[in-house]
């Protein structure tokens, strides 16, 4: 199967500041601060997403990763939190990429940062719902 969806996918979620993905172990959840333009790497059936040699990096099982949904979700106090979030077999959020800092110190959104999500949007075809298998 061919997984050059979901590594361009997360390419281009790497290629932005201020993005935070969340990991699901299943009993617990790791939450690391992208760098932007980090490698992604596809071995059989895992991504590698940054480099072994860092501080951290991040495997995902792409046999059980199938989907990834684009969620605008508003929050306590109105304010919507941006997310794309890859779903495995189970229908169980496998990983996150929160978009964070979208919003200034008085709670205006910015414009400069939503754009880069609706970008991302727009670019794979406007679908709130991506399908990886074939």
């Amino acid at each position: 199967m061919s997984h050059d969806l979901i590594k361009q996918l997360v390419s281009d979620i790497l290629s932005l500041d201020d993005i935070m993905f969340s990991v699901n172990s299943g009993n617990g959840i790791c939450e690391v601060r992208s760098e932007r333009g980090l490698p992604v790497r596809i071995s059989e059936k895992w991504m590698t997403i940054g480099s072994e040699g860092k501080s951290w990096h991040i495997h995902l099982n792409l046999e059980n990763v199938n989907t990834a949904k684009f969620v605008k979700e508003t929050r306590q106090g109105g304010m919507n939190a941006y997310s794309i979030r890859f779903f495995d077999s189970n229908g169980n959020v496998a990983m996150r990429a929160n978009f964070v800092k979208m919003y200034d110190d008085n709670g205006n959104l910015l414009l400069s940062k939503s754009s880069r999500y609706d970008e991302l949007f727009i670019k794979y075809g406007k679908r709130q719902i991506i399908e990886f298998t074939a």
